[in-house]
Formats: structure tokens, sequence, C-alpha cells
């Protein structure tokens, strides 16, 4: 399931980019959660409460805050999600740019060009969906997919694998070094003894803490937090 927001303190803008997106999806059969707001202040709240969206769809011209500032801050909570501008003026463009968004569109012409976008981003995370393990023991399996894995655990001496996820917390009798093997090292990166973060699910590091989505929070061994820093900043860094 593909999670999209929409916002704009418009709702004739609103509800148009919405019929625009589903249309878009339905023929490439793509299910998605598409989700409108009326301004910035919903769209952190629902971040805040329900995790990420896999694509923002923000105007940029809002009262309150406004657009460039929701995508700051959607930004450093969830710097994986694809941003996507909408506005009347063009002039806004170069400063779209800066804040990394996937794509600017003049509200004029989002019959025209805001489909293409929305299926080539839909796309990309069907692509990132088909990658899972099958995890459980004995008759109970589930299937984890890796981009909704938050982080994972082993405790000292403990014999099960915790996957801490978007849907709960799932265990299993493996080694977190086998269960490494698996997954990708682009992404996902030890951050301390028994503990592997993924970098798409990090809202921020301070410190010594990197605070993770839905509230969660792991600290950094001392030993790894430079070079732990160092990649996140490599891999925020290959996200433009």
């Amino acid at each position: 399931m593909i999670k999209i927001g929409i916002v704009d303190d418009e709702s004739i803008f609103r509800d148009a980019a919405a019929s625009v997106i589903r249309d878009a999806l339905g023929p490439e059969s793509v299910q998605a959660d598409v989700r409108t707001f009326p301004d910035g202040e919903s769209v952190l709240d629902d971040l805040r409460s329900k995790g990420r969206f896999d694509i923002l769809v923000a105007d940029i011209q809002m009262s309150g805050m406004d657009g460039m500032e929701l995508g700051r801050r959607v930004r450093r909570m969830c710097p994986d999600t694809a941003i996507v501008f909408l506005t009347s003026y063009e002039e806004y463009a170069a400063e779209s740019y800066r804040i990394e968004a996937y794509q600017y569109i003049l509200k004029q012409d989002i019959k025209s060009r805001l489909p293409g976008v929305i299926r080539e981003l839909a796309r990309r995370c069907a692509a990132q969906a088909q990658e899972y393990r099958i995890a459980g023991s004995g008759a109970e399996k589930v299937k984890i997919f890796f981009r909704d894995i938050i982080y994972l655990y082993k405790s000292k001496g403990a014999k099960y694998v915790n996957y801490v996820t978007d849907d709960g917390i799932f265990r299993e009798r493996n080694s977190l070094g086998a269960v490494l093997e698996e997954l990708d090292a682009r992404i996902f990166i030890p951050v301390e003894r028994g503990y592997v973060v993924n970098m798409d699910r990090i809202c921020r590091i301070s410190g010594d803490t990197i605070y993770l989505e839905k509230g969660y929070e792991v600290q950094v061994s001392r030993a790894r937090l430079a070079r732990v820093k160092q990649e996140i900043s490599r891999f925020w860094g290959g996200r433009n």
C-alpha cells in the first residue's frame, strides 16, 4: 500500500489533485492510501501518529505554514518522502529544488503533468515493496517487507531477532548476522552491538541518539558514532 498525502488550503485544488492521482493509479492497479489535509500542521500531526508518507503533494502558497516550511520539516522527519510541490507561480521553482523536491508543477498543469509524476513514483515504491523476508518459527510465519522495518535488535544472549516494523514487533529464532546478509547494507546499518537501523526511517540524529519514525529511539555506541553519522550523511545526500 502506497501512502500519499495531499495538502492545500483550498479544497477545490485539494480535491482536484486527489482525483487526478486516483485516476492515474487506477490503470496501474496500484493500491494507494490517499489522504487530504487543509494545512501543514495536520500533515505533521498525521506523520507523528501514523508514520511516513511515500509521496507528499503540497501547495506552496498556504495560510499559516507554507509549503516550503512544511517541506523542510517533512524532510527532517522523513528524508525519503518524495515531495511534489504545486504552485501558481514559477518563481518558486529554485526554492523547491533547494528542499530537494522531486518535482515542481504549476497548478495549471496538474492534469497534464501530475499523472506521469505519480505513476513513476508509484513504480519506484512498488519495486521497493517487493523486497521482503519470511520470518517466524514453527507454524507461525509472517512476511516482513524490508521497507517496513524501522530497526531490528537482538539482546545479548537471546535466541531471537526482533523486527520493529510499522505493523508491530515480530521475532524470529535466527542470528542477527544471518539476517544482515539478506538486508541491503546501503540502507541498514549496525549502530550498537545487537542493533541495526533502517536509514530510510531515521528522522534525525542528535548527539548519540537516533530518532526514528513512530517515536522510536536507538542509542549509538561511542565507538561507532563517527562512522554512523558519516553513513547517514552519505545516505541522505544520495537521496536527491
